[in-house]
């Protein structure tokens, strides 16, 4: 076959050329770039006349004159070589310089200045080096090399031309001519294989490093490029897991902020939690279009879990979630979407806040460990740790160009998470995104068609073919970076998935509902430890659709729980519903938004709120505890200890237990009939949980005195027959206020409690 040149001629002040010739045979493709003594983007769409291939120029010293350089978009990933002629006038001084600098799509600036002074009166010609291989680029301001996809649609190329020093310069720029890149047809080379450790525990990462040809334009497109690992477990099964291109960052953060700076080159990894104790084997494997190669086999060895596994839904009560170990996993833990949220400000400005990057995730999970919580819900945003958007945002690249700096903060949060004990129930997309109801992001949004994509509207992403692959292509690159990770507590497809689409009640069509069937199937192809899958549903458990929550591949159920309605415990009142509205079906039910309503309510309520909420789901068939929104003021008034409280309470509860189903104890109050005391609770013929509070004290301020109350007398029927031991607990510090021995006659129990004031809680268990 024969070998096609491609050589790139420059035009002064104009942008885009048209391609001249193009064909298969020996004649050379020309393609007009443009050249300009004004800034001008590095890349452009507007076609050129062909005129003029020269500039002149003369400036004063000491001073520069700049040059910039325009080609077709994308273009420049193609190009070898670039050349250009100086001709400086005679009685210019001898000590002329030339720099030429490059801005790429992430603003990450890169130069070389020329060896050597430019000659006046005479022909000065220069070539530089565009390959990836070229070691002659200087970065300034951050620590990243020199690679191919620097020139994936960089924002400036120029050619500066400068005196350090006194006189007058003047001259002519022109003859600007670039090369293509010679044809490539050798197949990919595996290099420098890097395995992070030798031994590792189960359920810890395994991680390999390692190079493969810098040549891909898209290395996420595993049409471009495919990398995977085939590992061999010490049964003799076989386990396929997906490679990922990313790259290396590092972070300073300030009392103003913080600094993320990429550093090195881009890099190919492989990421693996083994499972079973033993000796395994690992291949790697790369296919592109010019052919395959191998790796391997190495070897590693898995050591005994120190963690318990991944979360899955519970094999004895399908109302809860367990590990792998088998032992009882009760979430409780708090929103914390994004570092900062704008609507704390716009409810509570009482405050002065400064804007959290993601590094402030190890201090929430640091409090969070420290006060017995174990699960945030974290988004990937536009605004945050998102990988895909529209260009105009720094790191976005459009459609299928993931955002590496927030993969990489992604990975530093996962890793606070796992030394804190924190699970994440990872959002892939936020409503907003494809919404043109609520917190519409649509117009910006790069499936658009208005801002380049291809979709009409926010529908169709749902049921275009093009949108369903770019879809499993980033559920690919997800699951090939986290999906080894037990932290990953689900996917969650959608946040609020009932406010997405064109208009209301699309969430409701079988489009939707068909989506998600794909969606589900496709991930559970991918994922090879089978996270848990989920989607979100907006207000109350009213908004959910039961043909999508009842689908296979949706292993349990999430919702918000938020209301309008003054009264505290009306939390309460949903949360119970919530339960008998998805028991039934069989499958765990979380609540990860709550906090009055949408755009909050009072202190004062929100504090209660989240008390009651969080007390009512212990004696509530919820799969774990209601998930607080307002995380910032969990911090700036200090709730941590309402999380404390409960998770002292439920440390050794085990709920999963069919029998076990929520019941109402007989509360009496001998002299006090002016109270009114309500629980809720859980009991089988042999133990009880419950939780007892005075409703009228709920309306109150938390710093307002709360009555004591007295001889309370607790009933629970139905019990068998013999010796119990009952502890009541102070809820407002989590710890044992009394125990004492009952015996059960004739099925039924009775205890006094101790005094109390507003509520408390009790266990029951036979002896």
């Amino acid at each position: 076959m024969k070998k096609t040149a491609l050589i790139i001629v420059v035009l002064a002040g104009h942008a885009l050329g048209e391609i001249l010739a193009a064909d298969s045979s020996d004649s050379k493709r020309v393609l007009s770039l443009g050249i300009s003594a004004q800034p001008a983007p590095a890349t452009s769409t507007e076609p050129i006349p062909a005129d003029a291939n020269t500039l002149a120029f003369t400036f004063a010293g000491p001073g520069s004159k700049d040059f910039s350089l325009t080609a077709p978009s994308k273009s420049w990933f193609d190009l070898a070589n670039l050349d250009w002629i100086l001709a400086l006038s005679d009685g210019t001084p001898t000590n002329v310089q030339v720099l030429v600098y490059m801005k790429d799509w992430d603003y990450l600036w890169y130069q070389q200045l020329l060896p050597g002074y430019a000659s006046p009166g005479e022909t000065n010609r220069y070539r530089i080096d565009l390959s990836p291989s070229s070691v002659k680029w200087e970065p300034r301001g951050h620590h990243a090399a020199w690679n191919a996809r620097a020139l994936m649609e960089p924002r400036e190329f120029g050619i500066r031309v400068f005196l350090d020093g006194v006189g007058a310069v003047t001259g002519t720029l022109g003859n600007v001519s670039a090369s293509g890149k010679p044809a490539d047809a050798t197949p990919p080379t595996i290099r420098d294989v890097r395995p992070a450790a030798q031994q590792v525990a189960c359920y810890e990462k395994f991680e390999v490093v390692f190079d493969l040809p810098d040549r891909y334009a898209n290395p996420f497109d595993p049409e471009e490029v495919s990398v995977t690992a085939v590992i061999e477990t010490p049964d003799g099964k076989t386990v396929t897991v997906d490679g990922f291109n990313t790259r290396d960052y590092y972070r300073t953060v300030s009392p103003t902020g913080e600094d993320i700076v990429p550093q090195g080159v881009p890099h190919w990894t492989i990421r693996y939690s083994p499972t079973r104790v033993g000796v395994h084997h690992y291949s790697l494997r790369v296919h592109d279009s010019r052919g395959d190669a191998t790796w391997g086999p190495g070897v590693f060895v898995a050591k005994p879990p120190v963690q318990p596994g991944f979360v899955r839904v519970s094999q004895t009560d399908p109302r809860y979630f367990e590990f792998d170990n088998g032992h009882s996993f009760f979430p409780i833990g708090h929103n914390i979407r994004s570092p900062s949220d704008v609507r704390l400000n716009t409810q509570f400005p009482y405050a002065k806040r400064w804007i959290d990057g993601t590094a402030a995730y190890a201090r929430h999970f640091t409090t969070m460990r420290q006060h017995g919580e174990n699960l945030a819900e974290i988004w990937t945003a536009s605004w945050s740790l998102g990988l895909e958007w529209s260009p105009q945002w720094q790191g976005y690249h459009g459609l299928g160009q993931y955002n590496l700096m927030h993969a990489w903060e992604l990975d530093r949060i996962l890793d606070e998470a796992d030394r804190n004990g924190i699970y994440l129930n990872l959002v892939i997309h936020n409503h907003g995104k494809f919404s043109m109801i609520v917190d519409s992001e649509w117009a910006t949004n790069p499936f658009n068609r208005a801002a380049g994509g291809y979709l009409d509207s926010p529908d169709a992403f749902f049921t275009d073919p093009r949108a369903q692959k770019a879809f499993r292509q980033l559920m690919r690159y997800m699951i090939a970076r986290w999906g080894y990770s037990t932290r990953v507590f689900a996917w969650e497809l959608w946040s609020e998935l009932d406010i997405t689409g064109s208009q209301k009640g699309f969430y409701r069509t079988e489009a939707c509902v068909n989506w998600h069937r794909f969606a589900t199937d496709a991930i559970r192809k991918m994922d090879p430890n089978r996270h848990l899958i989920t989607t979100h549903f907006s207000s109350d458990y009213s908004s959910q659709n039961k043909d999508i929550t009842s689908l296979p591949g949706i292993t349990h159920v999430s919702v918000d729980a938020y209301h309008k309605d003054d009264r505290v415990l009306k939390i309460t009142d949903i949360l119970s519903a919530t339960a008998q509205f998805n028991n039934p079906h069989g499958k765990p039910v979380m609540v990860t938004e709550f906090g009055g309503a949408s755009t909050a309510q009072g202190l004062a309520h929100l504090e209660n709120s989240l008390h009651a909420g969080l007390w009512a789901s212990t004696c509530i068939p919820l799969a774990g505890a209601p998930l607080f929104w307002w995380w910032g003021l969990i911090e700036e008034e200090n709730y941590y200890p309402k999380f404390l409280a409960v998770s002292r309470f439920m440390k050794g509860e085990d709920r999963r237990d069919r029998t076990v189903l929520p019941c109402n104890p007989e509360l009496s109050l001998p002299g006090n009939p002016n109270i009114q005391v309500q629980s809720y609770s859980l009991k089988n013929g042999t133990r009880a949980l419950g939780w007892i509070y005075d409703v009228s004290e709920f309306n109150k301020a938390p710093s307002e005195t709360h009555p004591a109350i007295s001889n309370l007398v607790v009933r629970l029927d139905g019990m068998s027959n013999g010796h119990y031991r009952v502890e009541f607990w102070d809820t407002s510090r989590g710890i044992l206020s009394q125990r004492q021995d009952a015996d059960v006659k004739e099925g039924r129990l009775s205890v006094t409690a101790p005094v109390f004031s507003r509520d408390l809680a009790f266990k029951v268990r036979k002896r």
